[in-house]
């Protein structure tokens, strides 16, 4: 007699099982999230056949943490792996390049249409004319580099303005830029105003028009920024310049009067002054610094009153009124330099990249401060901020 198997039975202990296996897979699965896929062309301007490009994507990443795979279609049936490569395109044309990025379960794909020019196609010239001013006591700049360099010299400030706003109009010009052939002609000339800043938003930093014209008027405050000139000819071919633009300042506040040190007057004088310092832009003041010229003696009054020692000292503080640093352990023979005459003191104080990492930018204020039982005489405050 033939055994009847128990089919019923089986099929349900297949199904627990799957039921309690399947959930965990699934939960795995589904928490898993696609990558990112992003590339970049090392290579700007006028891309022609015959040039070696570059092509990063180091910048695509996965949520998970996955290891990732990198797949490159160039768009003219040629292809490579990796997440850098290169690449050379042989003849001229319209071309997308395109990158898939895996994790393994998901791929993600990003694309960038390239105009590859013939070999011998004539590219235009971009060119900013550089300059440099001499600095505001006539000296002119040391470096053999080529740059722009401005200064601001507010050498009469009015002792009611102690919140110094400066600012000049730097002049970008291009004119010396050219087309490529005697039979071509630029028809756009486009300025980017800080390559380290995407002011567009779109994610890409290479592609901000922040202003055009073949010269343009840039009003701006102290600072650096790193431009860059875009030249367009008439069949569409490209060249590209940059260049620093500086713009240093200094402000001259004279013959002022400091009251005494005690509890009915004010012994303190102060001054604010503008500071950037962006170290990821690459925006930073190099030296900001304070200079204090005053009598060593304060004459007597009245006649015959003997003449009394003067004593000043400077105090830095950041924008929370947080003190950066001060000269109160400066001796008399340390106020001296050799611009001084013999009967003032002349204090120079400076801070620079430490006190600008720890203490940060914004508006700091200069402080001087009378540390003696008279009122006093200020010849010169100076306040210099040196980008360059």
């Amino acid at each position: 007699m033939m055994k009847r198997h128990n089919v019923s039975s089986m099929v349900l202990v297949l199904t627990l099982l799957a039921a309690a296996i399947i959930p965990g897979c699934l939960e795995s699965f589904s928490s898993n999230s696609a990558p990112s896929a992003s590339f970049s062309l090392q290579e700007s301007g006028t891309l022609k056949a015959g040039m070696l490009l570059h092509f990063d994507a180091t910048a695509s990443s996965d949520p998970d943490s996955d290891d990732l795979t990198y797949s490159w279609n160039f768009g003219d049936a040629n292809t490579a792996t990796g997440d850098t490569t290169s690449h050379t395109y042989s003849s001229e044309g319209d071309y997308t390049v395109r990158l898939s990025v895996s994790d393994g379960d998901f791929a993600t794909e990003e694309t960038m249409t390239l105009n590859v020019l013939s070999e011998d196609a004539a590219v235009p010239i971009a060119e900013i004319i550089t300059g440099k001013d001499d600095d505001c006591d006539g000296e002119p700049a040391s470096s053999s580099q080529v740059y722009i360099l401005l200064w601001i010299c507010d050498d009469t400030m009015d002792e009611g303005t102690r919140d110094w706003d400066p600012s000049t109009t730097v002049t970008l010009d291009a004119s010396e830029s050219e087309a490529g052939g005697t039979e071509s002609w630029l028809v756009s000339w486009k300025w980017d105003l800080n390559i380290y800043i995407d002011s567009d938003g779109d994610g890409d930093k290479t592609n901000d028009d922040d202003a055009d014209g073949e010269t343009y008027s840039w009003t701006t405050p102290p600072g650096e920024w790193k431009v860059r000139l875009t030249v367009t000819d008439d069949q569409g071919m490209v060249s590209t310049e940059e260049t620093w633009v500086y713009v240093n300042a200094r402000a001259i506040w004279s013959n002022l009067e400091i009251g005494r040190n005690n509890s009915a007057d004010n012994p303190r004088q102060e001054f604010t002054a503008p500071l950037t310092y962006d170290f990821e832009n690459s925006h930073k003041l190099n030296q900001f610094k304070a200079r204090l010229v005053y009598p060593k003696k304060d004459p007597g009054y009245p006649p015959p009153t003997p003449d009394k020692d003067n004593r000043m000292d400077l105090y830095f503080f950041n924008d929370t009124d947080e003190e950066v640093r001060n000269s109160s352990a400066n001796s008399d023979e340390q106020q001296t330099d050799s611009n001084c005459v013999e009967d003032n003191y002349c204090l120079t104080m400076t801070s620079s990249t430490g006190d600008f990492r720890n203490h940060l930018d914004g508006t700091w204020t200069v402080q001087v401060f009378n540390t003696k039982q008279h009122n006093a005489e200020i010849i010169e405050i100076q306040i210099i901020l040196k980008y360059k």
